[in-house]
């Protein structure tokens, strides 16, 4: 008879079914027929998910019908509204919106598939059609059930996936879901991983309990991946991670067995159209992979997944890539406490981070981990030990730049804690296997047991380790700084849930204090903004619907007792698109970002001058002023005693408003579209890549500097950066009718040939009609020369947004190619790889299980075969065998 082994009996119950009781139920009947290593997946697996769930849902304020505010999250607000509402109906994913930084490309820089999740969930993607669609999914379900057919348990999840799709829910509490899935999901994505790459019980158990101190982590807080960062908005991040996981699984398989390229290739470009960090990390880990065990099938098997993944994100990557010119460089300084980040992280970036869980001992399990995986030959192991040594290079050799170096660390942890959790269930498997081999069992119970319940103690363990900190056990007390559990207590405060509590609780639920703030306030300053522009019904404001425009706002920490610093950032949202905000989220989308940030330091007594490397000014009224009629800001609201004293006394401020703490001025001589009085003169030698430095200068000189732009009619004087143009006087000339749309200007002009200023960030997309141009013109805006009297500028797509676009259908077109083809038949001596560094071991799953089975048949009397005592042989088991 054929062993028995560990990974046979995984999927068969440990009760025969000749000793299973007539009397009891079929429910009692069908629980003992699941496996008890089942029963330690779903306690691990589920529980973790669960347990992060309950973090993440105090009070129910996942289901409460509020806007989510805090940190970058209350920002994130307004761009699912403006897909739904401008981008999608008319069929693009991203476009123009004049509503921050005056103007810039939305999307075109960030992620645009977790936005498009929020709508989808919002909107409901059947809402006409729910009284026919949900009792079909219903019936969809009831038959699936019933049948059973393969995978109907992965079924069953589309289907109640699909049915959260199609059914509308209120927009805020779709953005709340949608920011948590990827944590919730992490758990069962790391149980994937394990799966997927063949680890035997209980490691993908264990792989899944290695992501809960991954998503509680301490350490950082804005890097992406963990809580803390979910909750300042980086939940693209943690969507990524999730994707990722089930990527690396998949990758694993895939290498050795040819499968799977479908999927993986879906999975890779999903992480990429969530955070293109996280992909970077996935290109890392599967390069890793194929080295450690190189061959044709194997290169063949990645280059198709890689190609399909790369056409099917392709209309969102290629056009990235293109105009990465125009990204903004935030200048982040690059961490060099190496030894701290990588070793004790004992020098963190803030007080309230901290080396929690503790790094050390994680490192030491990660290389017991990798100690493991050569014995057994764990190929996951390989590539995990080898992704994390890559990024700990990177995040030391990585010359600061554009890519700051802290946000490799989330891969760097990762890979730590899922080797980690590797060692674990290694250990306690071989712990299981010596205990069958000495009591010479040939069931392998004892060891089963060993290793489950071991597996279920370290989950446990790992619940009551990030529990205590978090203040979430059940029955739990606080008493002053302390919290207790069942004779246990600890001080330390993890600010996960915290942070949760506070920003899913939404806007409408922050009220002031004795210094102002709160929801009330917030939107009296929203109602009194949109009776100024003229959309107010209340005869007592004006009417006339001219007072659409941007407002600077002054900038201070002391705004977060509206829920976030960023909270004036949704005037766009709250207004309909009519009160722009010259401060938006998404710093590095818009290269007008420097220069709001030098105005925002000019008209803010306390600025944050987020953007590094700028030569800012302390609080100056007259520069701030200019500044703003040089961008088309047409309204400056300040708060701070200084800044309104003096604002009052400026004549080219005019008081129109108050609102709370808020006055409001009205900034004359501004306008959005101007004739030039001296002609620009075009850099010689700066090309987009070096356009800040330069532009800067200029722009700090004030309104009175000759403009400068990159192009322009061959009359042009041409200059190098550093030197002095000529002033050349230009005919008087009039602009009129201007009229701005979302992604168009329209405007006439008296006299044509003389240069006009479009005070509308530039991107390489503006096209125009009945003018040359547009040029790029300092600070960054628009010139053209007017050809006809009437001029209309328009957002349109580029060769290359079309061109990515028809090599994302032709990769759709790739995968349902691939799908419907027959899998190719590949032999064992084509999957051979040329080497295979997961050799090098002793292969010790072999040698534990020949040393079991030699120890049980040796006890065995002749005869009796492997199975239970007393019972049949399970056909089950023969039939698996044979397979």
């Amino acid at each position: 008879m054929l062993p028995v082994t560990p990974e046979i009996l995984e999927g068969v119950s440990d009760v025969p079914a000749s000793k299973a009781d007539d009397t009891a139920s079929p429910l009692a009947v069908w629980l003992r027929q699941i496996p008890f290593t089942r029963w330690v997946n779903l306690l691990v697996v589920a529980g973790g998910a669960w347990f992060v769930l309950w973090v993440v849902n105090p009070d129910g304020v996942l289901f409460s019908r509020t806007t989510p505010t805090g940190g970058d999250l209350g920002a994130h607000v307004w761009g699912p509204a403006f897909l739904r509402d401008e981008l999608l109906p008319n069929l693009r994913l991203s476009g123009w919106t004049p509503d921050w930084y005056a103007g810039f490309p939305a999307y075109h820089f960030y992620m645009v598939i977790p936005m498009l999740a929020i709508v989808a969930v919002d909107v409901g993607l059947a809402t006409p059609l729910l009284v026919v669609v949900l009792p079909a999914i219903a019936s969809a379900g009831v038959l699936l059930v019933r049948r059973r057919p393969n995978n109907h348990r992965w079924w069953l999840l589309v289907l109640a996936l699909f049915a959260v799709m199609v059914t509308p829910v209120h927009y805020g509490m779709s953005i709340k879901w949608i920011t948590v899935v990827g944590l919730v999901v992490m758990p069962v994505a790391g149980w994937a991983l394990g799966h997927l790459a063949g680890l035997p019980f209980p490691g993908p158990a264990l792989t899944s309990a290695a992501t809960l101190p991954f998503v509680f982590d301490r350490s950082f807080n804005i890097m992406g991946g963990n809580l803390m960062s979910t909750m300042a908005g980086e939940f693209a991040y943690a969507l990524a991670v999730s994707a990722c996981l089930v990527y690396l699984g998949l990758l694993v398989r895939g290498l050795e067995t040819g499968r799977g390229r479908v999927p993986a290739a879906l999975l890779l470009a999903l992480t990429g159209l969530c955070h293109l960090l996280v992909a970077f990390f996935a290109l890392v880990a599967s390069v890793v992979a194929l080295a450690i065990r190189p061959g044709r099938e194997a290169l063949r098997w990645l280059v198709t997944t890689g190609v399909v993944a790369g056409l099917c994100s392709a209309f969102w990557v290629l056009p990235f890539w293109w105009q990465r010119d125009h990204l903004n460089d935030m200048a982040w300084h690059k961490l060099t406490a190496f030894r701290s980040y990588l070793w004790d992280r004992s020098d963190l970036a803030a007080d309230f981070l901290t080396n929690d869980p503790p790094l050390q001992p994680v490192i030491v399990l990660a290389g017991i981990g990798l100690i493991f995986s050569v014995a057994f030959r764990r190929r996951l192991g390989f590539v995990l030990a080898g992704s994390a040594l890559f990024m700990g290079l990177a995040f030391v050799h990585l010359p600061e730049g554009r890519l700051y170096n802290g946000r490799i660390l989330p891969a760097y942890y990762l890979c730590l804690y899922l080797l980690a959790g590797m060692a674990l269930a290694d250990g306690l498997r071989l712990m299981g296997r010596l205990i069958d081999g000495c009591r010479r069992s040939g069931t392998n119970r004892p060891g089963r047991f060993v290793s489950g319940g071991g597996a279920a103690v370290v989950f446990l363990t790992l619940i009551l380790l990030v529990g205590m900190p978090l203040r979430v056990l059940p029955g739990g007390t606080t008493e002053g700084n302390a919290y207790r559990w069942m004779g246990l207590e600890t001080t330390e405060l993890n600010l996960g849930r915290s942070w949760v509590r506070w920003n899913f609780e939404g806007y409408e639920n922050r009220v002031g204090d004795a210094s102002g703030g709160g929801w009330e306030e917030k939107r009296a300053l929203v109602a009194e903004m949109t009776a100024l522009a003229g959309v107010d019904s209340d005869p007592d404001h004006h009417r006339d619907g001219s007072g659409c425009g941007r407002l600077m706002w002054e900038y201070g920490s002391e705004l977060v007792r509206y829920g976030t610093p960023m909270a004036l950032m949704l005037l766009p949202h709250w207004t309909d698109g009519c009160i722009g905000s010259m401060e938006g989220l998404y710093f590095e989308a818009s290269t007008t970002t420097p220069y709001h940030f030098l105005v925002q330091s000019e008209l803010s007594v306390s600025p944050s001058r987020a953007q590094r490397g700028l030569p800012y000014r302390g609080f100056d009224l007259d520069a701030g002023i200019d500044h703003l009629r040089q961008l088309g800001v047409r309204w400056y609201s300040a708060f701070s005693d200084q800044a309104v004293r003096e604002a009052r006394a400026h004549p080219d401020l005019v008081e129109v408003a108050s609102s709370g703490p808020w006055t409001i001025f009205e900034v004359q001589g501004m306008a959005l579209v101007s004739a030039l009085e001296v002609e620009p003169a075009v850099f010689e030698d700066v090309d987009h890549e070096d356009w800040l430095n330069p532009s800067v200068e200029v722009f700090q000189r004030g309104s009175t500097a000759v403009p400068r732009t990159i192009g322009g009619p061959a009359s042009w004087q041409r200059v190098a950066s550093d030197e002095d143009p000529e002033r050349r006087v230009l005919p008087v000339a009039v602009v009129t009718d201007v009229v701005e749309g979302v992604d168009r200007i329209r405007f006439r002009v008296d006299r044509v040939g003389v240069p006009v200023l479009v005070r509308s960030s530039y991107f390489p997309n503006w096209k125009v009609s009945g003018a040359d141009g547009p040029w790029r013109a300092t600070p960054n805006l628009m010139v053209v020369v007017p050809t006809a009297e009437e001029v209309e500028l328009f957002y349109g797509r580029t060769a290359v947004d079309l061109f990515s676009v028809l090599l994302t259908l032709s990769g759709i077109g790739a995968v349902v190619v691939m799908v419907r083809r027959p899998r190719r038949t590949v032999d064992e001596e084509s999957l051979a790889g040329w080497y295979d560094v997961a050799a090098i071991g002793p292969d010790g799953d072999r040698r534990l299980d020949r040393w079991v089975e030699r120890r049980s048949v040796e006890s065995d009397p002749p005869g009796v075969t492997d199975g239970p005592a007393g019972s049949e042989p399970n056909p089950l088991v023969a039939e698996d065998v044979s397979r």
